[in-house]
C-alpha cells in the first residue's frame, strides 16, 4: 500500500508540475500582450527561488502534492468498498424504502470505514509514508515502472469496483 501511495504522489508531483508549466505559459503569454513580460519574469523568478514556495507544492511532509496524494489514495482505494456499501445500500433501500434516512447513511459508510482502517494504519500511522517514500525513491528504474503499472491497474480497479457496486445496487432495487 505505501508503494501505491508512493506512486500516487509520484503522480501528484508531475500533475502538478505540468499545470504550472501551462499555466506559466499562459500567463507569459498576456504579460506579452498586456506589455508585461519584465514583471512577470521578476515575478516567476522570485516564485522559483523561493524555497518555501517548491517545498508547499512538491514537498513530501504536508505539502500540495503529499496531501492531493491522501486524498486520492483514499477514494481509491474506498472504491473497492464501496462495491460492499452499494449493495447494502441498495438492499437496505429495496427492503425499508427510504423510511430511515440515517441508518442508509450509515450502512453506506460501515463498510468503506471498516475497509480504510488497515490502509490508514498501513500508510498514515505516525508518517509511515515518508520512511517508505526514502526506500522506494532509491529503487531502480525497473521498480518504478513495475509499480506505475500496478498503481494504475488499482486505480482502474477502483472505479470498475465502484461501477459494478452502483450497477448492482440499481439491480437489487430493479429486481
Amino acid at each position: 500500500m505505501n508503494a501505491l501511495h508512493y506512486c500516487i504522489y509520484k503522480g501528484e508531483v508531475w500533475l502538478n508540475y505540468k499545470v504550472e508549466r501551462q499555466i506559466y505559459r499562459l500567463i507569459k503569454v498576456l504579460s506579452i500582450i498586456l506589455g508585461l513580460k519584465k514583471y512577470y519574469e521578476r515575478r516567476v523568478k522570485k516564485f522559483h527561488n523561493d524555497k518555501k514556495n517548491q517545498d508547499y507544492l512538491y514537498g513530501k511532509k504536508i505539502e500540495l502534492s503529499v496531501g492531493e496524494a491522501n486524498y486520492t489514495f483514499g477514494f481509491l482505494y474506498s472504491g473497492y468498498t464501496g462495491l460492499f456499501s452499494f449493495i447494502l445500500g441498495g438492499l437496505w433501500y429495496r427492503f425499508f424504502e427510504y423510511k430511515y434516512p440515517l441508518l442508509n447513511a450509515i450502512l453506506f459508510g460501515i463498510p468503506i470505514g471498516i475497509g480504510y482502517i488497515p490502509a490508514y494504519r498501513a500508510v498514515f500511522t505516525k508518517d509511515k509514508y515518508l520512511k517508505y517514500h526514502k526506500k522506494f525513491k532509491k529503487k531502480d528504474a525497473s521498480w518504478h515502472k513495475k509499480w506505475k503499472w500496478i498503481t494504475i491497474a488499482f486505480c482502474i480497479g477502483s472505479w470498475i469496483m465502484l461501477a459494478i457496486g452502483v450497477a448492482a445496487m440499481w439491480g437489487v432495487l430493479l429486481f
